[in-house]
């Protein structure tokens, strides 16, 4: 067209061209006018926040158009302070930091100068024309009646620029956490998936369900078999099958009418106690009434309202089908459908008869501070696994560093049962920019050769500051607890105030003392404001100091309640620029002791066991069908885990370590947040240790036959021991009420040296200790079942491997040993014995 205009204007002469050059004029006028400094907001698509979570960040992209003349150089996000509240710990773009001290609904980032100031001058790192960054924006959604879609900031300002639409986003009403066990299990096993459910809403609510349901499963290698139950505890004594008082461990998750499922036997109740369920009718709704054992699990069928605030527990149970590894997801919703959650995710559960599973703690560093890697292999398999290794971990591709400090310990792990499992631990040093991730990855071999799955950890960020709370649990009611954060500074200023805030409400948490640093002041309050007298005594970059706060009353709670203790830290450079870290402990009904037999010290070969039993109450009573966890800093527990009883009590051998010198280790077991601990010793061994190695044979028999047993073992000392036929392999039946016992003493064959290092395998087949071997004939009074040939140093009753080598003298490296593979018989053996007391009363 403007060619067209040309031409005819200049058949008109001069007056067309003047009337073109106005035109002309006009056409790059109208550009300039167009060409204004413009920005565009957007969030991810479904982004999504929970009410009263005060880690929610919301990730706002901020790109400036490619038609402005300007570059982006500092920029301001403000809220609602009805809605939300803004935290300084939102995290600006590389280059960029936070400018000035941030307001509850307003935060400003600028540009971080040479000096160390944030200005709006050049430093390289503005938003140029056609370019983009991410500013993490984190906030504190605050609680509405039920979720809310659309919300969205009051402003995003940028000096001089104008901007489109403003991102939205929802906001949920509830908070939901997934959790699947086991972390492994064979083939065949039950998994049991817990949904806890939080009422972030200022309504209660009802019909509480998961989105879909049941949760799905990430790969179709399980089933759902049975839920949604609403809680769950445990049975605290049989029940028989006309029982109408069910007495469990404990009654809070229940309401106080509803329907128990125990088995396949759905049981109507019309009251209850603390620690049982009355008025029971049984075989309600077309089940069987049957009978029930000690520990049997007692699910809730009656749905839950959730008051504000409030938790619940929903749980299903699947089938582990086929090998593989699986996780769940799902959202939490109520009966309307008005008031979710965002879709949580499980932690994997890995299906297979030999897995591994690796955790990193803590989740959140300063570049260069150390992490705890922990891999958890676990024997699902019916025979026990030898030699079990970890290999190299391998560290996550990108992001931090992951430099190994130490580890594995231990470095191999001789033999885990069937059923039982190990723990390797690393240290790593962790260095890098404040936002990127770290994590681990890694396998475990056994002989076979068997290879686990490979687990990855799960990722933690490093930050430019970070806080460590200690300790992280705490018990119902307890008074003078002293909590203390670590506050660590890998930041550009020193930290010249650290402000701790105390739970406000519902807590009865009083603040009786502090105990600051030195030349640090710190008083009682709400929150306790620590402060450096001067900048000489700041949190300098690289540097950390520990605050402690003393309770004289801590809160009561009926179920497990975990708390929000923000810690924020005030830079002395920046403006007083702010950050709030996150911070929690968890409050427990739940208490956890702990103990161990022999009184000890036990030897360090390898082989002597501590039986360690926790305990774990709620408010005093036992509370039993709880899995609890056992480590140890020195020396392998079997099983690493074990359940409670109807005594509320889990116990676990802890296998000595291999040590020349006396030596001691601080035992731990754990259930959920709770934790006890122990200090068991050990005395050095320097005689021969000989080991089962697996390799039992044969692992079944017939009574009334000859038998030989051939054990595979191995000398794990630096010290040769030759065994005498006077040694003897023994088990007996007194476990299930027997007095039958099976010995057989070492054949002459198998008799002599075994070399430091090496293993062998011993016949034990002969009736007297001349070794002439020919079998041992099984008694046929020997009560048909499955025997565990556990050692007794003390017999009778004879049980074990009994090694002994009388060329250095009677006793001098005498040595018991376990052979925790089972031996079944049957075919010709007696029967349990029934002894029968005839009263007669005379009148």
């Amino acid at each position: 067209m403007l060619n067209r205009l040309s031409t005819r204007l200049r058949l008109r002469g001069s007056a067309g061209l003047a009337v073109m050059a106005v035109f002309v004029a006009l056409v790059f006028l109208g550009r300039s006018i167009a060409a204004v400094d413009s920005f565009n907001a957007t969030v991810p698509i479904n982004t999504e926040v929970t009410m009263g979570d005060p880690d929610a960040v919301v990730p706002v992209t901020i790109a400036n158009d490619p038609a402005s003349p300007n570059p982006i150089t500092g920029i301001t996000f403000t809220v609602d302070t009805a809605k939300y509240g803004l935290s300084s710990a939102s995290a600006p773009p590389s280059g960029w930091c936070v400018d000035g001290t941030p307001t509850a609904g307003s935060i400003s980032f600028a540009l971080r100068q040479g000096t160390g100031a944030c200005a709006s001058v050049s430093n390289g790192s503005e938003i140029a024309p056609g370019a983009s960054l991410t500013f993490n924006i984190k906030m504190l959604p605050l609680s509405a009646a039920a979720d809310v879609a659309g919300d969205t900031f009051t402003d995003i300002a940028v000096v001089g620029f104008i901007h489109g639409v403003l991102p939205t986003w929802t906001r949920r009403a509830l908070a939901v956490s997934l959790s699947a066990t086991p972390s492994s299990t064979g083939v065949g096993g039950v998994i049991t998936l817990s949904m806890q459910v939080i009422n972030r809403s200022t309504a209660s609510v009802s019909g509480a369900a998961s989105n879909p349901a049941p949760p799905a499963a990430s790969s179709a290698i399980v089933t759902n078999i049975a839920g949604p139950y609403y809680g769950s505890t445990s049975l605290n004594g049989s029940v028989g099958s006309s029982d109408t008082t069910i007495t469990t461990g404990s009654t809070d998750e229940f309401s106080s009418i509803g329907i128990l499922r125990v088995d396949n036997e759905d049981i109507c109740y019309t009251g209850k106690t603390a620690t049982s369920f009355t008025g029971a009718v049984r075989g309600c709704n077309a089940t069987t009434a049957t009978s029930h054992t000690t520990g049997a699990v007692v699910y809730n069928k009656t749905a839950f309202t959730l008051a504000s605030g409030a938790t619940g527990t929903l749980i299903w149970t699947y089938s582990a089908d086929s090998a593989g590894s699986v996780y769940f997801y799902a959202q939490a919703k109520d009966g309307t459908g008005t008031s979710t959650s965002v879709t949580g995710n499980s932690g994997a559960v890995t299906i297979g008869s030999f897995t591994a599973s690796l955790v990193v703690t803590p989740a959140g560093v300063t570049s260069g501070q150390n992490v705890t890697a922990l891999m958890t292999v676990t024997n699902n398999g019916t025979t026990s696994l030898i030699d079990a290794a970890p290999s190299a971990l391998t560290a996550c591709p990108g992001g931090a560093a992951e430099t190994l400090v130490s580890g594995p310990s231990p470095a191999s792990i001789s033999s885990i049962p069937a059923g039982g499992s190990g723990i390797f631990q690393w240290t790593y040093q962790i260095t890098g920019t404040a936002g990127q991730a770290y994590c681990l990855s890694g396998s475990a071999t056994a002989t076979g050769p068997v290879t686990s799955n490979t687990a990855a950890s799960n990722s933690g960020t490093v930050s430019n500051y970070s806080v460590a709370i200690s300790p992280s649990t705490v018990s119902s009611g307890a008074a003078g607890v002293a909590v203390s954060w670590t506050v660590s500074n890998n930041g550009g200023y020193d930290i010249m105030e650290a402000d701790i805030l105390t739970p406000a409400s519902g807590g009865d948490w009083n603040c009786g003392s502090v105990t600051a640093p030195a030349n640090w002041n710190g008083s009682c309050a709400s929150t306790v404001a620590f402060t450096s007298s001067a900048g000489a005594y700041d949190i300098t970059p690289g540097t950390s100091k520990t605050f402690s706060i003393t309770f004289s009353s801590t809160e009561t709670v009926a179920s497990d309640k975990t708390l929000s203790f923000p810690v924020t830290v005030i830079a002395r450079g920046g403006g007083g620029a702010t950050e709030t870290l996150s911070s929690s402990l968890t409050v427990t009904a739940r208490a956890l002791s702990l103990s161990h037999s022999p009184a000890g010290p036990i030897y360090a070969d390898g082989s002597s066991r501590y039986s360690v039993t926790a305990t774990l109450t709620s408010g005093g009573s036992p509370v039993s069908g709880k899995t609890v966890t056992f480590t140890s800093t020195a020396g392998t527990f079997e099983p690493a885990t074990a359940v409670t009883d109807s005594t509320g009590q889990a116990k676990a051998d802890l296998i000595s370590p291999a040590s020349t010198v006396d030596t001691s280790a601080i035992v731990t077991a754990s259930y959920l947040g709770s934790t006890a601990t122990d200090t068991v010793t050990f005395t050095g061994w320097t005689k021969p240790n000989i080991a089962y190695w697996d390799s039992l044979s044969p692992t079944a028999s017939s009574c009334g036959g000859k038998v030989s047993f051939s054990i595979t073992v191995k000398n794990t000392s630096a010290v040769s021991m030759t065994l005498n036929s006077s040694s003897y392999f023994a088990f007996n039946d007194s476990s299930v009420g027997g007095c039958s016992i099976y010995k057989a003493f070492l054949d002459s064959s198998s008799a002599g040296v075994i070399p430091a290092g090496t293993t062998k395998t011993l016949v034990f087949g002969s009736p007297t200790n001349a070794g002439a071997g020919g079998g041992v004939t099984m008694p046929a009074s020997f009560i048909a079942g499955s025997y565990e040939p556990i050692a007794n140093s003390s017999p009778p009753p004879e049980s074990g491997m009994y090694l002994t080598e009388v060329a250095v003298g009677p006793g001098t490296n005498d040595q018991y040993r376990s052979v925790v593979d089972k031996i079944t018989l049957s075919s010709g053996c007696g029967v349990a014995k029934l002894n029968t007391l005839e009263w007669m009363e005379l009148r």
